[in-house]
């Protein structure tokens, strides 16, 4: 026995003098800062209010942005926490923002496009008055945690190949696409993983939570609940390097959505046929069928002279009915090549699903119809670098609809998932996001990629000459066009960078009282916008952008308005703009 004992006791000696070297042996914490502060301020005319009819829009104004990004690390496993303040140059309106309210460009608690009764500008927290005392101005964008999950000294570590996952709040960055804001963009809470199986081919995946219920809100009558539904999409993306030079990232993602959803997801758009004349609104999903004119507020659904749709679904809740879903898949490739002189980066998707919504039947009645989505998306640049200069090319096309299609029975408008206001960005400043990426950035470009229903076809020409590596100047033209006649017997809408609610994505809108909206297309030319602009890099990490745009604003802009019973027609005007921002990155 004590031959026995002896062993064991010597083994638990041992056992301590072991382990305690492994734990004295663990990476020590450590927390860095990255980020950067934007000094920006820009001037302009007429493109603010999306109105370009109507030329009354100026303002020339400066603001603070800065975004730090703290990473908490131990070896592998690190946690960060994404920061964002936003701040303008003075008082704009009855009050400076923040704390209370604390509601992004709504200081004074008016959330309108360029400020408002008192409002601060679009996208601020706040403003810096006399004294520049604010508070309660603090973003929290990402907060995830990133760690091993197969692999040697992983979570799963039988499972023998690479993975590193995130939880929490984070950035899409190149999870779908690497073209930016092709298909997601910006931030999302949820999961993902990308699996590494060799240096030539990994996989990204991702599951993102979009609207959540909880216990208890999805119980009682569909049309009264408050719940907004269980929106999610899924993402899966590989990646292959056949050979060096070549990415090919092939897409599929499903997403689905109950009731009301987040514009950034999916159009809300004007459309006669449908309960409450918008998409993506509460009639839109208010089950008229299962109420009765007994119930306290509700009227049924009636049609105007002119056979428009009108509802007051008063007995249904802002969310509307998460019984009626959107079921969305898009399929494609993201690819990247570069040969020498010569690169290429082309990008192609294809969307297709279903709609459910509360509209029209063929029959006269109201009920529940079936939209068919059928969408394309095409996306190429070529670029040729010669010595100093760089000159690159760029080709968008996507589908859209006929401006007398009937959008609760057919969708032929391409969705991203969340395109946060990016896409083509840095190839426009007026219709898309640039230097001042508050201004410009034409929402339903930059948001939604094509213009209301009428899809989009473009053309970019890029010529980039670098004098130096700290200095280069560069020149853009772009005219653009929708893939179909906008109808321009309609009026316009501000559409409003901070409206998840999904009302917010509005471009085009019925004259009432007219008879001629939504009959016939009238013209594709959106415009053509011009850039001149410089970029100094006078100091390590800093960085001086200058740029002015010009757009030459086209047809398809035109409006119209219904005044004193008579429709009066509107042209298009021009809009400028002048920005100009210093960036310190750290």
């Amino acid at each position: 026995m004590s031959r026995l004992l002896a062993p064991a006791l010597l083994a638990l000696m041992i056992l301590p003098s072991l382990v305690t070297p492994a734990l004295a042996q663990a990476p020590a914490p450590k927390v860095t800062i990255t980020g950067l502060f934007d000094q920006v301020t820009a001037g302009g005319r007429n493109f603010y209010d999306g109105n370009f009819s109507r030329d009354g829009d100026r303002e020339w104004y400066a603001r603070t942005r800065f975004r730090p990004d703290i990473q908490f690390a131990v070896g592998r496993t690190k946690a960060v926490l994404g920061l964002e303040i936003d701040i303008m140059y003075g008082q704009a309106g009855a009050s400076d923002g923040g704390f209370p309210g604390n509601n992004s460009g709504s200081g004074g608690g008016n959330a309108a496009v360029g400020g408002g009764p008192g409002g601060t500008k679009a996208n601020t927290n706040g403003a810096f008055d006399l004294n520049t005392d604010v508070g309660g101005m603090i973003e929290i964008k990402w907060m995830y945690t990133e760690f091993d999950l197969t692999g040697k000294d992983s979570l799963l570590p039988f499972i023998p190949v690479q993975t590193v996952a995130r939880a929490g709040a984070q950035p899409f960055a190149s999870l779908s696409n690497y073209k930016i804001a092709a298909y997601s963009n910006g931030d999302f809470a949820g999961v993902s993983a990308v699996t590494t199986f060799d240096p030539s081919v990994k996989t990204n995946l991702a599951y993102i939570i979009v609207e959540d219920q909880l216990a208890g809100s999805n119980r009682g009558i569909p049309n009264q609940r408050f719940t907004r539904g269980e929106d999610w999409a899924v993402i899966f993306s590989p990646e292959v390097t056949p050979f060096k030079g070549l990415d090919i990232k092939p897409l599929y993602s499903y997403f689905h959505a109950d009731g009301v959803t987040s514009s950034s997801a999916r159009r809300n758009l004007q459309n006669i046929r449908t309960v409450g004349q918008t998409t993506n609104g509460p009639g839109a999903y208010c089950n008229t069928s299962a109420l009765t004119p007994s119930v306290t507020g509700f009227t049924p659904a009636t049609t105007n002279a002119a056979g428009a749709l009108v509802s007051t679904p008063g007995a249904c809740a802002n969310a509307g009915d998460p019984t009626y879903h959107d079921d969305r898949h898009t399929v494609g490739l993201d690819a990247r090549w570069r040969s020498g002189p010569f690169g290429f980066d082309p990008t192609v998707y294809y969307q297709w699903g279903t709609h459910t919504s509360q509209a029209q039947k063929t029959n006269g009645t109201i009920g529940r119809v079936d939209a068919d989505m059928s969408a394309w998306f095409f996306d190429a640049v070529g670029s040729f670098q010669l010595g100093p200069l760089l000159l690159e090319a760029r080709g968008i096309y996507t589908t859209g609809n006929e401006a007398r299609d009937n959008l609760a029975k057919s969708i032929r408008y391409y969705q991203p998932l969340d395109a946060d206001g990016s896409y083509y960005t840095g190839w426009a400043q007026i219709l898309s996001t640039g230097v001042d990426y508050f201004n410009g950035g034409f929402l339903p470009f930059s948001r939604w990629i094509g213009y209301d229903r009428y899809g989009r076809a473009s053309l970019g020409l890029r010529a980039t000459y670098s004098f130096t590596p700290a200095f280069s100047v560069y020149g853009i033209v772009s005219p653009t066009w929708t893939a179909t006649k906008v109808d321009t017997d309609t009026g316009v809408v501000a559409a409003s960078a901070t409206a998840n609610n999904g009302n917010g994505s509005l471009t085009r809108t019925t004259v009432v009282g007219s008879n001629q909206s939504w009959v016939k297309g009238d013209s594709n030319y959106i415009g053509t916008e011009a850039n001149l602009g410089l970029t100094w890099r006078f100091a390590p990490n800093t960085a001086f952008d200058l740029v002015g745009a010009w757009l030459f604003a086209g047809d398809a802009l035109n409006t119209a308005e219904l005044l004193n019973g008579v429709t009066v027609r509107r042209e298009a005007n021009d809009g400028y703009q002048l920005a100009a921002r210093v960036r310190l990155a750290f």
